[in-house]
């Protein structure tokens, strides 16, 4: 049912009303499951073929009514209005460029040939301007194919040949920056810990794909050139170096003769990033406004880069702005729609506004009722993250334990937690992590009291403060608030003698 959800969302959003046109009885289940959907009445295919058929053995007749609704949804996607003021004019153009190609290929199909021809090459002029060089090749084959075949033109078949050949040099780069990049991303998207291989094969890649960014400035490749540049910096945690890397970035793009808005809003987005990393916060709010500017609400990218303004305002103490962002997000329409391990990220940072909301720094109270247990078993990606985000995971439940002073549970942690350091937190780059998680094992050693606790960790909050998070070896997910603002909150939360 998740597809039809989105159809019918995506539908909405854009006032395009589907299925007016359909009465009768003939109808009245297909109208009855798109209005179910629509109207959030059906949350799954059982609950809407139970109401829809009474439970009659109805599965295979359900499953066709499923398939009737989608098909009639899809007809509609191209009734979407794509030249709105929201959209870009890269984004115009290139919802345009791929209709026009349609028409082009629908006409050479009925024989309508010269028409076809015109505006093939019309078409190319501007599929080039905007650097859609797939779809470039594409024409550059079929004009050759015209003035090589039905017109007999040599002329004109030896240019369009050599407007295919250079095309398609530059579709090879781009497919290889993609592929190159996409190579490094699925071994880092559901493992945040630090990885040396990855610095050495975004190293190797870059060098593969420099040589074709000096010769080629088209759009696809050098957004990906320069994320595979970026990630060799972040990954060693070079935030410095980085952040000169997306003002490099952002200059290139900034010379496009259009908007090029996806690559923009990721490297201000990566400013973001590194400025938290740099604790440049007003720097990171100036990156901020950039890309929020350039982004349409409800994408991917705009979810992520909520993600990231709310890490910067754990960060800056604005935990009453952070809560009300956090609480919008969850809510959004497209919420359900994100990747899993994107909705354990915001699972997590759920759990650490509850925390706050409990400790009396955030007024606004949880619209959800918050259960830890359930919090600690929903994860199925990155409690295997044990040197990443995990480490969030661990130590909101032993904040959660402290706050609610369940010290029997605590003291049932103490070993497991302890196992967990000597395994998983002794290299460099978990260092601030393994101190706090030491820290917090000297609560229960310190029978809890306050006095005691922090006599206790002293010299850890030592070894603490002498790796600040500017120079912390680790990804910015892992520490959602800071460790020493955590560890006062925790102190709070224990008795005083």
């Amino acid at each position: 049912m998740q597809d039809l959800r989105e159809l019918i969302l995506l539908l909405a959003q854009h006032n395009v009303q589907p299925l007016r046109e359909l009465k009768g009885a003939k109808y009245s289940k297909l109208l009855a499951l798109y209005e179910g959907i629509a109207k959030g009445v059906y949350h799954s295919d059982e609950e809407a073929a139970d109401d829809l058929y009474k439970g009659q053995g109805a599965s295979s007749s359900y499953r066709k009514l499923k398939s009737t609704l989608r098909d009639r949804l899809l007809e509609y996607v191209f009734q979407i209005n794509t030249q709105q003021e929201e959209y870009s004019d890269y984004q115009k153009a290139y919802y345009e460029c791929h209709k026009q190609w349609v028409i082009v290929r629908f006409l050479t199909g009925q024989n309508a040939n010269t028409v076809a021809l015109m505006l093939a090459q019309r078409l190319l002029r501007t599929a080039e301007h905007f650097d859609f060089t797939l779809l470039c090749m594409d024409i550059a084959s079929y004009l050759r194919i015209q003035y090589g075949l039905r017109e007999s033109n040599p002329k004109k078949f030896e240019e369009a040949s050599q407007q295919f050949e250079r095309f398609r040099k530059i579709y090879d780069a781009e497919a290889l920056a993609e592929e190159l990049y996409t190579l490094l991303v699925v071994r880092m998207v559901n493992n945040r810990s630090a990885q040396p291989e990855i610095v050495e094969l975004a190293k190797e890649y870059l060098e593969r794909i420099r040589p074709y960014m000096e010769q080629y400035a088209t759009y696809k490749l050098h957004m990906y050139g320069y994320l595979i540049g970026l990630t060799y910096y972040t990954a060693q945690n070079h935030y410095q170096e980085a952040l000169n890397y997306c003002n490099q970035a952002i200059a290139f793009f900034q010379q496009r003769p259009y908007e090029a808005r996806v690559p923009l809003q990721i490297f201000y987005y990566q400013q973001l990033i590194c400025n938290i990393h740099l604790r440049q916060f007003e720097a990171g709010k100036e990156a901020a406004r950039h890309c929020i500017r350039l982004m349409q609400e409800g994408t991917f990218n705009w979810f992520k880069y909520r993600e990231l303004y709310l890490h910067l305002l754990f960060h800056t103490r604005h935990y009453e702005e952070a809560a009300k962002l956090l609480s919008d997000t969850l809510t959004h329409a497209r919420f359900e729609f994100l990747p899993e391990n994107v909705v354990e990220i915001w699972r997590i940072y759920e759990a650490y506004l509850y925390f706050l909301y409990r400790s009396g720094r955030v007024k606004q109270s949880p619209k959800t009722k918050f259960r830890l247990a359930k919090f600690i078993n929903e994860f199925s990606i990155f409690n295997k993250d044990r040197s990443g985000v995990n480490i969030a995971i661990i130590i909101i439940k032993w904040l959660m334990l402290i706050q609610d002073k369940q010290y029997g549970k605590l003291l049932d942690e103490v070993e497991s937690t302890e196992q967990y350091c000597y395994r998983h937190l002794r290299g460099d780059n978990t260092k601030r992590s393994y101190y706090f998680i030491k820290m917090l094992l000297q609560i229960p050693l310190g029978q809890f009291e306050r006095t005691c606790v922090s006599e206790r960790s002293a010299r850890l909050l030592e070894g603490l403060r002498a790796v600040p998070l500017q120079l912390a070896n680790q990804t910015h997910e892992i520490e959602i608030i800071p460790y020493e603002d955590l560890w006062e909150m925790a102190l709070e939360a224990l008795e005083q003698k």
